[in-house]
């Protein structure tokens, strides 16, 4: 960067440049107006590297993606040179996919201080609803095209990696998405479009050999149209190869609009089958286990559940006094046996649980055919030592319809410290250690168990940042602001309660999600206020947060992100208002 178009310390560009809110920075030079500085949040819009939005937008033509290309030169020019106040909507075709969207753009100015004018502009994607609402008359053949894909969407499933429509007329194939490898093939098909072309474009580029003529077999419409008869939908799973590896998909092919079109969705299932395989593997394993071909189970017993009769069937314990006893039990009324073995050797803490879940009727209840039911339990033996056991069962029904309990005793000190070594390990991944709250990697994560589903009824999210922290590191040190961080995260726990979704993203950033119903919203938001303002820490300061906070039933079409991005821009407005008040410079504070 020269020094020309230095406006901001490194710290501000890289603050402003990671932040996620859709915004960027520019200025006049040469009569020209240019992009100064884009925002990871404009980027994720626009679905472009960083890179490649500047090198656009300080090119030749900035707007060639733009619909209203004409409006925006002179919306650009009033804004840049009249000073007339920017706040336009315009359609814009974004990523690869050209898909278009809506955006609602604000801009204003502000001076650096060499005294050179320099322009912020917020960037807000406008949903399909308000859109079409928007432009009614312009968008009637973008609305039908929207239409369509989105109930094949709704129809094929969104975790399908690449779908097409094949249009009964004439067998063409439409594409509604691809996914990387998808787009290759797309772009080696040529002018040919039919069915039976893209299917064997698609078989000989990526299908396993062996699964080739099965696959192909789907490129032949009436072949198709045959087996819908007999499954509606169509399923088939085979294997593609993807870097030189094998990798399981999933076809899936239903009609759709009166049988007029035929759907055909490609589903990533290397996942489901291998852990399906897994699955039944350790299912294998496990009733070997049980089955007392393995030394791992202390003793393996066999339960009849029609007459309550448990028999000993191996043990494994070697010679030792808690073997003798076993072997002593060897066989006879079940809860006879349960009841002597737990109230010798389970600690008390844990017997009333061990008696309801081992009884015949909790595991009539609870357990299913082959599959394994797991009771954990702290057992003291002969000797005093306490270690965690599992007592596992399997369901087996023979053939004449008597039901049995397979179930064998084991030691899982091992696996109950691995178990609490992962905890603690994630513990050290997600939880921030200064506030205790989750962390960046915590709330990035719970994000994104979003991007599939809406946000639950009343959901409220929260943004914070705390004023002045930069003040009181310089004026009292960074342990008085450690101390109005952690206050910070005291005053949220004590209102929002330990439940709630809580987290430190940032140096002195917090956000919050919450479930509040509207009638105790304002109440929890006034006892929040009242928290932070009654705190103080040692060193007398006050705790002073700039909050924004957006609730799902303002807009029932907003998604988590939606909600994030409103909740900081409400945030960064009431900060702006609480420096102008005070009349400081938050850049300096």
């Amino acid at each position: 960067m020269n020094e020309k178009t230095m406006l901001f310390s490194n710290d501000i560009y890289d603050y402003l440049e990671r932040s996620m809110i859709p915004m960027g920075i520019c200025y006049v030079e040469n009569g020209r107006f240019q992009a100064h500085i884009i925002s990871d949040g404009v980027c994720k819009m626009y679905r472009s590297t960083r890179e490649e939005m500047l090198t656009r937008l300080n090119g030749p033509d900035p707007f060639v993606n733009i619909v209203e290309k004409d409006e925006m030169l002179k919306a650009v020019k009033a804004f840049s040179v009249d000073d007339e106040p920017y706040d336009v909507v315009f359609h814009e075709y974004v990523g690869v996919d050209k898909k278009l969207i809506t955006v609602h753009c604000t801009g204003y100015h502000e001076y650096a201080k060499d005294g050179r004018r320099y322009s912020i502009l917020l960037y807000d994607e406008v949903s399909d609803t308000v859109r079409r609402n928007l432009f009614k008359d312009e968008e009637k053949e973008i609305a039908e095209r929207d239409r369509l894909r989105s109930e094949i969407d709704d129809a094929i499933a969104r975790s399908y990696t690449s779908v097409f429509y094949v249009d009964a007329e004439d067998l063409t194939v439409h594409k509604v998405r691809l996914n990387r490898e998808g787009r290759k093939v797309a772009a080696g098909i040529g002018e040919d479009t039919s069915l039976r072309t893209v299917m064997d474009a698609y078989v000989t580029a990526l299908v396993h050999e062996d699964d080739a003529q099965g696959v192909s077999q789907f490129g032949d419409y009436d072949y198709v149209v045959s087996r819908l008869k007999e499954s509606n939908p169509l399923f088939h799973t085979y294997r593609t190869i993807r870097d030189e590896k094998i990798v399981y998909y999933r076809l899936k092919i239903i009609p759709f609009d009166g049988g007029n079109k035929l759907v055909y969705g490609f589903e990533h299932f290397d996942d489901q089958i291998r852990e399906e395989r897994k699955r039944v593997a350790e299912r294998e394993t496990q009733m070997t286990l049980l089955a007392g071909l393995s030394c791992e189970y202390e003793t393996i017993w066999l339960v009849d559940a029609d007459i309550h009769l448990g028999k000993l069937i191996r043990n494994n314990m070697g010679n030792t006094r808690s073997s003798e006893r076993m072997t002593a039990m060897n066989d006879g009324n079940y809860e006879i046996i349960l009841e002597n073995y737990i109230e010798q050797y389970v600690v008390p803490r844990d017997r009333e649980r061990m008696y309801a879940e081992t009884s015949i009727d909790s595991l009539l209840r609870n357990t299913r055919e082959n599959e394994l039911y797991h009771i954990n339990y702290l057992r003291v033996n002969e000797e005093g030592r306490k270690n965690y056991m599992q007592l596992v069962y399997s369901r087996v029904i023979d053939d004449m319809g008597v039901t049995r309990f397979v179930c064998g005793f084991r030691n899982i000190d091992e696996v109950i410290a691995e178990e609490k070594k992962k905890n603690a390990l994630y513990y050290m991944a997600h939880i921030d250690s200064m506030t205790k709250l989750g962390n960046r990697r915590s709330f990035d994560e719970y994000m994104d168990s979003y991007a599939d589903r809406k946000p639950e009824e009343n959901l409220v999210f929260f943004s914070f940042d705390l004023n002045e922290l930069k003040s009181v590191n310089d004026k009292y040190g960074h342990e008085a602001g450690d101390e109005l961080i952690t206050g910070a995260a005291l005053c949220m726990r004590r209102t929002f309660g330990k439940s709630e979704k809580i987290f430190r993203i940032g140096g002195d950033e917090f956000a919050a999600i919450i479930i509040c119903d509207s009638g105790s919203k304002d109440e929890v938001i006034n006892e929040l206020k009242e928290c932070f303002n009654s705190w103080k820490g040692k060193l007398g300061q006050i705790l002073s947060i700039s909050m924004g906070y957006v609730s799902i039933d303002e807009d029932s079409e907003m998604t988590l992100d939606d909600m994030r991005k409103e909740a900081e821009k409400r945030m960064y407005a009431n900060k702006r208002d609480y420096y102008l008040g005070h009349g400081k410079d938050r850049r300096k504070t």
